[in-house]
């Protein structure tokens, strides 16, 4: 029987490592699906620095997107899936953490408002959904929805177009 010897070449199989490295983390990645209908809807912004100003879902999703769901505690609740980033993230942007913050408020374009202590979200658990996990948020939930797995349902405010910070 005839042998035959290889010799391995580190470099390619570090290349090859690389290559498979990056197909696992790319379909580990929350997938933001097109959302350009509503993408450069404005989103007030109050209270986080000195002056008010807007950000669009198209900005959201430059940030470090996840996907998360929810499940609500009664049949008509049902579960809700949101791809977008976390209030945490969000925050970062500008040096901020929701402990920074007495509440923050959630304003939807009915009017409809919640309102969350700061001090209470302060881990990853609040998602501002820009879109659903495999589509566009419906109509009448864009431009922002949150979703939040551990709060009633009622806290899963859709609409979204303002959001005040108000400082401890």
């Amino acid at each position: 029987m005839l042998k035959i010897r290889t010799k391995t070449n580190p470099r390619r199989l570090r290349l090859v490592g690389l290559i498979i490295l990056a197909l696992i983390l790319s379909a580990c990645a929350a997938k933001l699906p097109d959302i350009s209908e509503y993408g450069d809807t404005p989103i007030e912004i109050s209270g986080l620095i000195d002056e008010e100003f807007t950000i669009t879902p198209n900005e959201l999703a430059k940030l470090d997107i996840t996907d998360l769901s929810a499940t609500g505690a009664t049949a008509k609740a049902g579960t809700v899936s949101g791809v977008g980033v976390t209030l945490i993230t969000f925050l970062a942007q500008y040096g901020k953490t929701p402990a920074d913050f007495k509440y923050i408020r959630f304003i939807a374009a009915d009017e409809y408002r919640i309102t969350l202590s700061g001090a209470k979200h302060t881990d990853d658990a609040v998602l501002l959904a820009i879109a659903g996990k495999d589509k566009p948020l419906a109509p009448g939930e864009r431009p922002l929805r949150l979703i939040i797995p551990d709060a009633e349902s009622s806290q899963w405010i859709y609409s979204v177009v303002r959001i005040e910070f108000v400082p401890n």
